[in-house]
């Protein structure tokens, strides 16, 4: 399970309007950093439209992607003093901005936000839980396609199986611990085995997406 509030009952309406009161809206264009590693961490985030990716850099220029943030997810939300992130716009990105401290504030007042940002974490939790079971005991194939039904659960495709992937070929590498050579050659092995097919970087159609789902647990 993941981030996602896909499974999780709409948020009421007056916990919305809650969160109206206390957010502002704000833009970062493609690559934009949000937040860097170690500034303060002073604001909470919901995702309005776009994606952003939490990551690490090294020092030698090496960047490990630790998770991308989908449309409709919060993140930052905990009461930490610093980010242990760096925050990045994975495409044009629109975020609803709110105080920690009102964010805090209102959990105490309203049980049903407290019980929605507690699911979050819960969920956060178990999404690197299975990163860290991809990235030390899956193939390349194995990530590759735990990845798409990650995203497929994430954002959906349509009803011919298109995908939007926002995300670069480079970025897709950097999360799965993979390089860019090894992504390309497994997404070109799942295209001539028909359970892809390819019209741009940034589009997939999904043609068997049980079969994508198997792999992903391991049965080749």
């Amino acid at each position: 399970m993941s981030d996602s509030e896909i499974k999780s009952a709409p948020m009421s309406e007056d916990d919305l309007k809650a969160l109206h009161k206390i957010g502002s809206r704000i833009h970062f264009a493609r690559g934009e950093t949000i937040f860097s590693e170690g500034d303060s961490a002073e604001y909470a985030y919901k995702i309005a439209s776009g994606t952003v990716r939490l990551c690490k850099h090294m020092s030698d220029g090496r960047r490990q992607i630790a998770q991308f943030i989908f449309p409709g997810e919060f993140f930052s939300f905990m009461d930490l003093k610093e980010h242990s992130f760096t925050a990045e716009a994975v495409n044009d990105v629109v975020l609803l901005c709110y105080p920690q401290k009102q964010i805090e504030r209102l959990g105490e007042e309203r049980s049903t936000l407290r019980k929605r940002f507690a699911d979050v974490l819960t969920r956060r939790v178990r999404d690197i839980q299975n990163h860290l079971v991809m990235l030390g005991r899956q193939t390349a194939k194995e990530r590759v396609a735990a990845f798409l039904v990650h995203v497929i659960e994430h954002m959906g495709i349509d009803k011919n199986g298109l995908m939007e992937l926002p995300m670069s070929r480079q970025d897709m590498a950097d999360y799965l611990g993979l390089t860019i050579e090894t992504v390309c050659r497994v997404l070109s092995a799942m295209k001539r085995e028909r359970l892809i097919d390819i019209p741009n970087l940034h589009q997939l159609v999904i043609k068997n997406t049980a079969r994508l789902a198997e792999l992903a647990e391991g049965s080749e």
